[in-house]
């Protein structure tokens, strides 16, 4: 019997009379099928069908359905645009607000492919606070996503200083090599032989560090290596000098950074010493190395020295960040002019230090903000 002869009976005897016609006759009711529940997946992945989804730390584990054979799948938050409702109507207990967490981290993705940086940390910024509430929650590559997206969004801006904490954060979760990063066409942030993130040196004013210690003790560590370099980023920051006693065996990175603060003792000798050998062989150095032994070298000088010599010294190393343009971080650009506009006025260059400072004016309009400053 077609479908349209069934309608037509159906609508003359009534739902009662078409059950004594289906009796009398023999006609069987076909049971309908039930609908196919979807997952709903973004950047033009072809939906799923799953018969179970349960939210996890990273997306939905669901089971999946193709071919007639069910397996398992990981589908990370910010690859769902949507999951139709269970059996019942409602989606499993933790998948709504996961849903919605990961469509800010895909806004902040898109968002900063398309070159909207400032509107790409706003985002990665909500989904932070918005999904993570407890230090392992910031263990997971879900966190990886919006601590990567922070950190190359203030880096686009210039404002690298903003998140070191945020970018301490991803390089740890880099190093563990658990999760892909998900920003792979814009090129890597970290120097594989010392770990550094090469575009955020530790610099910025007290507000700048503030935060950074703040997310240190919102996301402790128990391990040693990552404790080690939070403490000498946080000596960079303060220009506190090295710790009492230097660790037994540091890595390329952490050796760098060490070197780094031994510039901020209050030892001449030690500081003397410490300048030597950073600028040894620094020719060879990669461009980035040689901007931030540049800078915090010509800083030390400037900060710690009071012979003119030693001090215009400082300046020379000052101007050799701006030499390498590019390659050298903003921040870093930023600070050497103003380090040196002050320095040289205090030595009486004042044509030198109008020159330098039109120069900071062009390129930073703000340059002079108190957030650049200590």
């Amino acid at each position: 019997m077609t479908r349209h002869r069934w309608v037509m009976i159906s609508r003359i005897f009534g739902s009662a009379g078409l059950s004594g016609v289906m009796l009398a006759t023999g006609v069987q009711a076909e049971s309908a099928p039930a609908p196919e529940r979807l997952l709903h997946r973004r950047d033009g992945a072809p939906p799923l069908v799953v018969e179970r989804v349960a939210a996890t730390a990273d997306g939905v584990q669901a089971t999946v359905v193709s071919s007639g054979l069910a397996r398992e799948q990981l589908v990370e938050w910010d690859r769902i645009a949507g999951i139709d409702p269970g059996p019942r109507g409602v989606l499993e207990a933790g998948v709504e607000t996961g849903i919605e967490n990961g469509t800010m981290l895909w806004r902040g993705r898109t968002r900063l492919e398309r070159g909207d940086a400032r509107l790409a940390r706003a985002a990665f910024e909500a989904a932070l606070e918005a999904s993570f509430d407890s230090p392992a929650s910031f263990r997971s590559g879900t966190a990886r996503i919006a601590l990567e997206g922070m950190t190359r969004s203030s880096i686009a801006m210039g404002e690298s200083s903003r998140v070191l904490g945020e970018a301490t954060l991803f390089a740890e979760l880099e190093a563990s090599g658990e999760s892909p990063s998900r920003f792979g066409q814009f090129g890597g942030l970290i120097d594989a032989e010392t770990g550094l993130l090469t575009a955020v040196p530790p610099v910025g004013g007290s507000e700048d560090r503030s935060r950074m210690l703040e997310w240190f003790r919102r996301v402790p560590t128990a391990d040693s290596a990552q404790a080690s370099r939070r403490d000498l980023l946080s000596r960079l920051m303060a220009r506190r000098g090295p710790p009492e006693e230097r660790p037994a065996t540091l890595g390329a990175g952490d050796r760098l950074l060490y070197r780094l603060t031994e510039l901020d003792g209050d030892d001449s000798g030690t500081r003397e010493r410490a300048r030597r050998q950073l600028l040894e062989g620094i020719r060879d150095f990669p461009r980035w190395k040689a901007s931030w032994v540049r800078f915090f070298v010509g800083r030390a000088a400037l900060e710690r020295d009071t012979d003119p010599e030693r001090r215009m010294r400082g300046v020379l190393d000052l101007v050799h960040v701006l030499a390498f343009e590019s390659a050298a971080p903003p921040v870093l650009r930023r600070e050497s002019l103003r380090l040196a506009v002050t320095a040289l006025r205090e030595l009486g260059r004042e044509e030198s230090a109008a020159i330098l400072e039109s120069i900071l004016f062009a390129e930073h309009p703000d340059g002079l903000l108190p957030e650049t400053t200590p």
